[in-house]
C-alpha cells in the first residue's frame, strides 16, 4: 500500500488542523500516512543571499549548521514515500524567500510533491497577479493540489491538477453539544477592523451576552474549548476559508459578519464575483450596522435554546457544507488512485480559466 507523508509546521495554527484532519482521513480510510511538524527543513534550503534582509550571516549559516544532520535524516526518510504533502497557508507557500519547493522537488525526484491549503490557487486571481509581479512561484510549482473548497474568489469545478478533498473535522471530535450560557467569542483584533470589532463588542456588553475577545497565544486545545462553548462567533475579517469558522459551526455556534463576502468559501452561488457578496447558509448571522446587530442578537438571545438550537445550526451547517466536516471521501480515493497508479505527476496547465488569465494577468 503506498505511503503517505505529510509535513507541517508545528505552530499552533490553521495548516496544523488541516494536516492533522487530513492524516485522520488517510488512516481511517485504511491509508498509510505520517505527520512531519519539519516544514522548516524547506526554509533551510535557502541561501543566504535569499535571506540576508532577514538575518545576519553567521546567525544563518549557525542556523543550518546545527539542524543539518536532522534535516540530512530527515530528507532521507522522505525518499521511502510515495507522495508528499505540504500544508501550510497560500500565498505563503508559494514564496521564494520563505521555503524552497524546488530545491525539494530536485532532491525527492519522481516522488509527487503536492500542495494542502484550504483553496486552489487557480481559484484567487488576486493572488496568482501578486505572485507573478513579484516573480515567486505559481501552482505549477507542485505536481498536485488538495483543497477544502472549490471557491474561493471565483468557483472552479476540481479537474486535473487539483482535489477538493474538503476537512474531515469529524475526527477531531468537535460536535454540538447543549450550552451552559449564552456566550459570544470575538475573533482576534486585525488592523484596519477595529471599529468592526468595537462594534460588536460594545453591542454584546449592551444586551448583557458574555463573551471573551481573543488576543495572545493558545494552543488547539484552548481555544477549541472556547469554540465548544459558544453560542456565537465574530469574525472580524475577509476570511478565503476560515478553519475556526468551520471549526465553530461543528459545535452548533453561529457566525456573525458585517459583510457576506467575508466567508470566501461559504458563498452558495454558482458564479460568485471575485470579493463580492455573496448568499450564505442560515448558521451565518449577516447584519448592517450595529443597530441590525442589536436586533438580531436581541432576537437570537431571546428564543435561543441551549439545548436544541445548537444541533439546528450544525445541521445547517452539514446539509451545505458537509465536506467541510466529513471530507470527501470521493476525492480521497481518486486521490490514492492516482499515487497507486503513479499518474499524479503531470504538466499543471490551469491555474486560471482563460478570462481570468486575459483580464488579470
Amino acid at each position: 500500500m503506498p505511503k503517505i507523508a505529510i509535513i507541517t509546521k508545528p505552530k499552533n495554527a490553521s495548516p496544523k488542523v488541516l494536516a492533522g484532519c487530513l492524516q485522520n482521513f488517510f488512516k481511517d480510510n485504511g491509508y498509510n500516512a505520517d505527520l512531519f511538524f519539519k516544514i522548516d527543513v524547506l526554509q533551510r534550503f535557502l541561501s543566504y543571499s535569499t535571506v540576508k534582509k532577514k538575518y545576519h550571516f553567521i546567525t544563518w549559516m549557525l542556523y543550518k549548521t546545527f539542524h543539518y544532520i536532522s534535516d540530512q535524516l530527515f530528507l532521507k526518510r522522505l525518499k521511502s514515500y510515495d507522495a508528499i504533502i505540504i500544508a501550510e497557508t497560500s500565498p505563503r507557500i508559494y514564496f521564494k524567500d520563505v521555503y524552497d519547493i524546488t530545491r525539494l522537488k530536485d532532491y525527492i525526484g519522481d516522488i509527487p510533491l503536492v500542495y494542502h491549503g484550504v483553496y486552489f490557487l487557480g481559484n484567487a486571481p488576486t493572488m496568482v497577479k501578486m505572485l507573478k509581479e513579484n516573480g515567486h512561484n505559481s501552482s505549477e510549482v507542485f505536481d498536485w493540489h488538495l483543497s477544502v473548497s472549490e471557491v474561493t474568489e471565483i468557483r472552479q469545478k476540481p479537474s486535473p491538477p487539483w482535489s477538493t478533498i474538503g476537512l474531515y473535522l469529524k475526527s477531531t471530535g468537535l460536535k454540538p453539544t447543549p450550552k451552559k450560557e449564552l456566550f459570544a467569542l470575538v475573533d482576534f483584533e486585525r488592523k484596519g477592523h477595529e471599529e468592526t470589532r468595537k462594534i460588536q463588542i460594545e453591542t454584546l456588553e449592551a444586551l448583557g451576552i458574555p463573551y471573551v475577545a481573543l488576543s495572545g497565544t493558545y494552543s488547539v486545545e484552548e481555544i477549541r474549548e472556547f469554540y465548544k462553548r459558544a453560542t456565537f462567533y465574530f469574525i472580524q475579517f475577509g476570511e478565503s476559508f476560515g478553519v475556526p469558522i468551520a471549526e465553530c459551526l461543528s459545535c452548533g455556534c453561529y457566525i456573525f459578519t458585517p459583510d457576506s463576502s467575508w466567508g470566501m468559501a461559504w458563498r452558495l452561488d454558482e458564479n460568485p464575483q471575485i470579493h463580492g457578496p455573496g448568499t450564505l447558509a442560515e448558521c451565518f448571522v449577516v447584519y448592517d450596522d450595529q443597530e441590525d446587530l442589536k436586533k438580531r442578537l436581541g432576537y437570537l438571545k431571546d428564543n435561543y435554546d441551549l439545548k436544541e438550537t445548537p444541533k439546528q445550526v450544525f445541521n445547517i451547517f452539514y446539509e451545505n457544507y458537509p465536506h467541510y466536516y466529513e471530507g470527501n471521501i470521493n476525492a480521497l480515493r481518486e486521490f490514492m488512485e492516482k499515487v497507486e497508479n503513479k499518474t499524479l505527476k503531470q504538466k499543471t496547465t490551469n491555474s486560471l480559466p482563460a478570462k481570468y488569465k486575459v483580464a488579470r494577468l
